[in-house]
């Protein structure tokens, strides 16, 4: 199948075909940060769908009009993947970059599609004056694995404002 997944940056009007992402997950494992360690903690969460669907897309526009990338990967014509990038650097150093979203469809995880979108946008970084790639990821056992498993490493230092914005969530950087 993955030879059949085609990917290709997306336009701001392509942005709607988000609603195509089946987000469906079974979640039994959460992260939290207690006195700077990762603990894992059993909780079950059945997720049917995204929420706030509309301001996700809204989001996504945004990110299209200020200079932020965004990349999908289309089976059969349908939106099976999405990875975006804000395209400012932030960070003290002013060279860090933040990925605001990655997710892949139920059907299409574990095959290798969220990992070729973070190539692309890693390189799409190094473009842009990047040095580091910072996600504040969904605190589930999947999704930080998943980042880890790639490179991400947990941050000493969070961009405040995102931490604020997601305090729940655990946040990574990589390095270019």
């Amino acid at each position: 199948m993955n030879q059949d997944i085609i990917y290709r940056a997306l336009t701001r009007d392509d942005c709607d075909k988000f609603r195509q992402i089946d987000r469906c997950e079974i979640v039994e494992d959460i992260y939290y940060m207690r006195g700077g360690n990762l603990v894992l903690e059993k909780e079950y969460y059945d997720i049917k769908g995204l929420d706030n669907i509309e301001n996700r897309i809204m989001n996504l526009k945004n990110i299209c009009d200020k200079g932020g990338t965004i990349y999908g990967a289309f089976h059969n014509d349908t939106l099976v993947g999405l990875v975006s990038l804000r395209g400012e650097l932030i960070g003290k150093n002013n060279d860090t970059i933040q990925l605001s979203s990655c997710f892949v469809s139920k059907n299409y995880r574990k095959k290798g599609i969220a990992t070729k979108l973070i190539d692309m946008l890693k390189e799409r970084a190094v473009q842009l004056g990047g040095k580091k790639i910072y996600v504040s990821a969904t605190p589930s056992k999947n999704t930080v694995h998943f980042y880890m498993g790639i490179g991400f490493q947990l941050t000493d230092e969070p961009i405040q404002e995102l931490f604020e914005e997601e305090p729940e969530d655990i946040h990574m950087e990589m390095n270019l």
